[in-house]
């Protein structure tokens, strides 16, 4: 099987970490427009099967000719690039996921379908941690019911040890970040998809120690095509995101000063806009070179098996591996984008166009492989 990777960041990184070291992998070609980034990644991954190139994804005949004779092509870039990646890898047909993280953009590549289908390709966007495998986690939980009531998805990426003022360390790319907090989220009440402003509706969730009381509050992007998929067969679908308690007060103070704008303003002589300051602002004050990460994440199902009410409840908590200095924000986002990438590589994941991870990813056999990368993940019926 051949691979071409969009980006070598952290998350590409980590993807090209995990192909390397999975079984029937011919070839991992790894695509940056940085030379000396994507050089470094390739020297850092130490593997005969990586082919470091340099590459700008704007240009559609550099991506069409890095796409020659891949079998699954992953895109770790920016969401922005992602309907025209699907574009592209229909044209040549390679198979596709991304990372996903903007609902607008998502809804443009499930237009792709028909192509798709008539090139004999599978394009499955969002297949990063939320959006991502914690829809694959919510399909293993309604598997067991006879019918369904609620689904409660909280997922959080957090510092080990919290800095302040905003107790958080940008483990991924910054724009995602405030894509989360900028955008609308989507859920389902009353049987009903519903808009819902996000940094609101904080409430307290409590883990294990050493975390405790935490906070989780509404986030755009999370449930990703959850809210569709379960249209008419539920009456409550939710997705918050985790922080430390105080996070989301602070940001939203923030942005309800005016950065979350994208009116271009004048400083100074230059032009930019109050969300690309912000971003840049968090770029560098978040941004800590000695971060171990947590990814804590909770998957509530309520329903019914033989007429009797109950809870399935999944729960992950996974460290920084302190072996390989992968942060577990890069395991729990890249590493099911690779299996997924394997899998439609391999055949395992045989429908084609453009689909969801949902019933289409297997549940059951995605647990198991990220079991053998030592995540832990534990499963109640109750």
């Amino acid at each position: 099987m051949k691979f071409l990777i969009l980006g070598s960041g952290y998350m590409g990184r980590a993807v090209a970490y995990d192909l390397a070291q999975s079984k029937d992998v011919e070839e991992i070609r790894l695509a940056d427009i940085d030379l000396s980034q994507v050089t470094k990644v390739a020297e850092w991954v130490n593997s005969p099967l990586i082919k470091a190139i340099v590459m700008d994804v704007s240009d559609k005949n550099q991506v069409l000719t890095a796409m020659e004779g891949i079998d699954s092509v992953i895109g770790c870039i920016s969401y922005k690039f992602n309907y025209d990646l699907s574009k592209l890898a229909i044209n040549s047909g390679a198979n596709y996921c991304d990372l996903g993280g903007n609902n607008t953009i998502v809804n443009k590549q499930f237009t792709l379908d028909d192509e798709a289908k008539g090139a004999g390709v599978t394009i499955i966007p969002d297949c990063s941690l939320a959006p991502g495998v914690a829809s694959v986690f919510v399909a293993a939980g309604t598997e067991k019911f006879d019918s369904l009531e609620e689904i409660h998805i909280r997922v959080g990426g957090l510092p080990q040890n919290p800095k302040p003022p905003l107790n958080y360390s940008l483990i991924f790319n910054v724009q995602g970040l405030t894509n989360e907090y900028i955008e609308i989220a989507e859920v389902i009440r009353d049987g009903k998809i519903t808009q819902v402003e996000s940094l609101t509706e904080i409430e307290e969730i409590i883990f294990p120690e050493p975390f405790g009381k935490l906070e989780a509050f509404q986030t755009s992007g999370g449930t990703s095509t959850l809210p569709k998929t379960f249209l008419g067969k539920i009456k409550t679908l939710d997705y918050k995101t985790i922080r430390y308690k105080g996070h989301c007060e602070k940001i939203k103070t923030i942005l309800d000063l005016g950065f979350k704008s994208e009116e271009p303003v004048k400083i100074n002589g230059g032009t930019t806009t109050p969300r690309e300051f912000l971003e840049m602002i968090l770029l560098k004050s978040l941004t800590h070179e000695d971060t171990k990460d947590v990814t804590l994440l909770r998957v509530e199902v309520i329903g019914f098996v033989n007429k009797l009410k109950k809870k399935f409840t999944l729960q992950v908590i996974d460290y920084f591996d302190e072996k390989n200095k992968i942060s577990s924000m890069m395991r729990m986002t890249a590493y099911p984008a690779s299996i997924i990438a394997q899998m439609m590589a391999n055949g395992i994941i045989k429908k084609k166009g453009v689909i969801t991870q949902e019933f289409n990813v297997p549940s059951q056999m995605m647990i198991e492989e990220l079991r053998k990368r030592n995540i832990l993940i534990t499963e109640e019926l109750e």
